[in-house]
């Protein structure tokens, strides 16, 4: 009987546990990065040698969407890539490039060969879904309109469209992947930033050499 108290005791005392809060962003890092990725596949595609080395005034006032900051900071880095000399007002430019976007966006589709999920008459939770074989695709589209001007005279204009793409798929047990844009862009700006590393030279300490005053 004592060893069956003492059992109780240790039993109501043993237990416990320790909790903590998770919570999540209301866009997924995945989306972001999609998007993201497919606006830097649009705008690598700018081709102006027309700004080259022209004050350049980059009108964002039409340019409604995700991310607008993102896609203003690409649109800029872009330019000054081009050779432009970016102006903060209209009147010191040359040229003035409006750029807006037609469409920036993700699109989601699922793929199952089994049995999906279905609902249980007068019961809140489903019968789980029976997958023999299951893929998942998220896409992002971009469409960037660049309308370059002067003095109301058309300069150039282009339209430039970008897409970046994931997936996962399963057969069974199996899980794989056929594309993931979002790995390949980091692994591409992980090699550059290496790049960039490599050719820069290694500040060395030098010896100063001693001047003679005759």
């Amino acid at each position: 009987m004592k060893y069956i108290i003492w059992t109780g005791i240790l039993l109501i005392l043993l237990p416990g546990c320790t909790t903590r809060t998770f919570t999540n962003t209301q866009r997924t890092a995945i989306e972001q990065l999609l998007l993201s990725g497919a606006v830097d596949v649009a705008v690598e595609k700018f081709h102006i040698p027309q700004v080259a080395g022209k004050k350049t005034y980059l009108d964002f006032t039409n340019l409604k969407t995700y991310d607008l900051e993102y896609v203003k900071a690409a649109v800029r880095a872009r330019f000054a890539q081009l050779a432009a000399i970016l102006v903060e007002s209209p009147d010191q430019a040359d040229y003035i490039a409006e750029i807006t976007s037609g469409a920036l966006g993700t699109e989601f589709k699922i793929s199952l060969l089994g049995i999906p999920s279905l609902p249980v008459p007068g019961s809140a939770v489903p019968l789980p879904e029976l997958a023999l074989a299951r893929g998942v695709e998220q896409t992002a589209i971009v469409k960037l309109l660049v309308f370059v001007y002067s003095d109301g005279r058309l300069i150039t204009t282009g339209r430039y469209y970008g897409k970046a793409e994931r997936d996962e798929n399963s057969i069974l047990f199996f899980q794989f992947q056929r594309r993931d844009d979002i790995r390949k862009a980091w692994e591409k700006a992980d090699r550059q930033l290496e790049a960039q590393r490599t050719k820069t030279p290694q500040d060395k300490p030098t010896r100063a050499n001693p001047k003679i005053i005759n």
